[in-house]
């Protein structure tokens, strides 16, 4: 199975370098110019039989104009699985000023707050690419995600280190899966 891993286009919490987690947000021009891009990109080098897309705004939007450049006949399917990371009460907060080690850890305080604790993270990835085990071996599947879940599939898949995984806007990663 051909699995291609990309996350949405530029957002304008990207821009001004705040957690979304599963806030709506907006793709800027930019964004939008990097999913047509994409759009055109996957038309030339691949033949998608399914799409597994995040249902929150900015995967969705980034789907549509993907979809304009690159008709994809096979299922659509939207996936709570793979929705960003829930970052409670520090969602909105600039990037810059978070303590990850302590955002980061799985305990009493940070659960009061509404943050998603990496475990409960990884349990919902590690699901979905179980989940893909039951689609065709020869399926080449489109997977428009966020940064955090991204990070944890490359992570399982790869065995990179979390931390050190950057994940870019709208650029394609691809990865072989054997079933």
């Amino acid at each position: 199975m051909k699995l291609i891993i990309v996350r949405h286009g530029q957002t304008e919490a990207n821009v001004d370098g705040v957690l979304q987690g599963k806030s709506a947000d907006n793709l800027t021009k930019k964004g939008i110019e990097q999913a047509k891009s994409l759009g055109k990109y996957l038309k030339e080098k691949y033949e998608i039989d399914m799409v597994f897309c995040s249902p929150l705004k900015r995967c969705v939007e980034t789907l549509e104009y993907v979809l304009d450049e690159c008709p994809i006949e096979g299922p659509i399917l939207m996936s709570k699985l793979i929705e960003e990371r829930d970052f409670g009460e520090y969602t909105g907060i600039e990037h810059h000023t978070i303590n990850w080690d302590e955002i980061n850890q799985d305990n009493k305080i940070n659960k009061e707050l509404g943050i998603e604790s990496l475990t409960e993270l990884k349990k919902r990835t590690d699901l979905f690419l179980e989940d893909l085990k039951l689609e065709d071996n020869n399926a080449t599947i489109l997977v428009l995600s966020h940064s955090g879940p991204i990070r944890m599939m490359i992570n399982k898949l790869t065995e990179e280190d979390y931390k050190e995984i950057k994940i870019e806007n709208a650029l394609p990663r691809e990865f072989i899966l054997e079933i």
